[in-house]
């Protein structure tokens, strides 16, 4: 782990119960001068824990719970926040972020808890302060959803 709970949830503008990201396994900043497009933007690897116990379960569906996929989303956008903050602080620095577009969003497999999700985000596009982001979440071996999404930061 590189960074744990506690590090995560004072970085994320987001606070519980809204707070969809419980750590990070893996960053890379990305090095935008970089000759080698693989290496020029920013990936991030973070888990969301899910217990079972949040109190969205209990109204997605009584006695069947399974997780929303606008959550889905918003754990993605929740770690792109992350890795933006973390890999372009010059460019963030007193601005939060605003979700402003979904595209291409496929939810491939229902995810019933308790599960531990793996978010995969990678930075696709950066111009001032827009973003573009390509995500991805996996249970284990399983693609449950991926999406290309976006967001500006504003104040």
């Amino acid at each position: 782990m590189l960074y744990d709970a506690e590090f995560v949830h004072n970085l994320l503008p987001q606070k519980a119960p809204f707070a969809f990201v419980d750590e990070i396994l893996e960053l890379q900043k990305g090095d935008p001068e970089s000759p080698d497009e693989s290496l020029r933007m920013p990936k991030i690897k973070a888990v969301w824990h899910l217990s079972g116990e949040e109190k969205f379960f209990g109204g997605h569906f009584p006695g069947n719970p399974v997780l929303p996929g606008v959550l889905q989303v918003e754990s993605m956008a929740q770690a792109a926040t992350i890795m933006t903050q973390i890999a372009r602080p010059e460019v963030v620095e007193g601005k939060r972020p605003a979700f402003i577009g979904v595209d291409n969003c496929r939810f491939r497999a229902a995810v019933i808890p308790p599960a531990d999700l793996t978010l995969i985000v990678e930075m696709t596009m950066a111009r001032r302060t827009l973003f573009k982001y390509h995500g991805k979440i996996m249970q284990g071996e399983t693609l449950v959803c991926e999406a290309d999404f976006s967001a500006a930061m504003v104040k």
